[in-house]
């Protein structure tokens, strides 16, 4: 295999997608989630819905496991030029562990190149970029130059996302306790974003049913989307899902637009109901 897009399951595409030519590997490198003692694997295998059912019901400490270096190099060992791309580093450990496998790729495979990517954010933020660098590549683009625009595409890309509880992610630390307590009361949803350094921000509280999707739209204009390609994760929320794309679609009717499924992770901290909306800004 020549080219590899190597993501780990921050990224919830399970492939590149139809569009795309050209002999590309594409692999996600699994997370681990632990409940209590009980420890499942986050790749294409995870029953979601059952896996938020044990979730839910147990009341004791939770988590997340970054992949092993070892689990990075097997999917590294694969192409001849790899593209990786991690979860933000602020939320794992997982851009730390991808860098000590790329390490060990230099040194066995020191004839091949490898390229590492913290996207500084999660989900649909990071299927933008994987997708970006498969159209490079079936474009028959030379490895530096990718490296080269994909520095300069992520410099026009985006995330917000809409949570009804912030539960996990008070507890493993990602956001103060202060500011997590205003959500899940009274219909509050939180509408936040990543920031350049890869830190999740709560941007504000919405009350009302829809209010929290409305503002997303609302701000995604304000951060110059302009029609651009827009990638929706949601966790058993494809109805509001479809809500958004409706209403962007009404200013932007030929827009690209994708809804997919939160993986493990990404609904382990999303929660039910949770979205995430990566989208293009300016003009590309």
């Amino acid at each position: 295999m020549q080219y590899g897009i190597v993501v780990d399951s921050g990224c919830d595409m399970i492939d590149l997608g139809a569009n795309i030519t050209g002999n590309i590997d594409f692999t996600r490198v699994p997370l681990k989630l632990d409940i209590g003692d009980k420890e499942f694997v986050d790749d294409f295998n995870l029953d979601i819905k059952e896996f938020m059912k044990e979730m839910y019901d147990y009341k004791g400490k939770t988590g997340s496991a970054a992949p092993s270096p070892q689990t990075w190099f097997d999917a590294y060992e694969k192409s001849e030029y790899v593209f990786v791309i991690s979860i933000t580093g602020t939320l794992s450990g997982s851009f730390s562990s991808a860098q000590t496998a790329a390490d060990m790729f230099k040194e066995q495979y020191p004839n091949r190149k490898i390229y590492l990517i913290d996207s500084k954010s999660a989900g649909p933020e990071i299927s933008l970029i994987a997708q970006k660098i498969a159209q490079y590549i079936s474009e028959g683009l030379d490895f530096e130059t990718i490296c080269e625009r994909i520095e300069d595409y992520r410099k026009h890309t985006s995330l917000l996302f809409i949570l009804k509880s912030l539960d996990n992610l008070i507890k493993n630390g990602r956001v103060s306790k202060l500011k997590g307590t205003i959500a899940g009361l009274l219909g509050i949803k939180i509408l936040g974003t990543a920031s350049d350094e890869g830190d999740l921000e709560l941007l504000q509280k919405c009350r009302g049913k829809m209010t929290a999707y409305d503002h997303a739209i609302k701000e995604m204009l304000k951060r110059n989307y302009n029609g651009g390609k827009i990638i929706i994760s949601h966790c058993f929320a494809e109805d509001t899902a479809e809500y958004i794309i409706a209403k962007i679609k009404e200013q932007y009717p030929n827009c690209s637009t994708q809804i997919m499924s939160t993986s493990g992770l990404c609904s382990y901290y999303a929660e039910q109901g949770g979205l995430l909306i990566g989208f293009e800004t300016d003009d590309l």
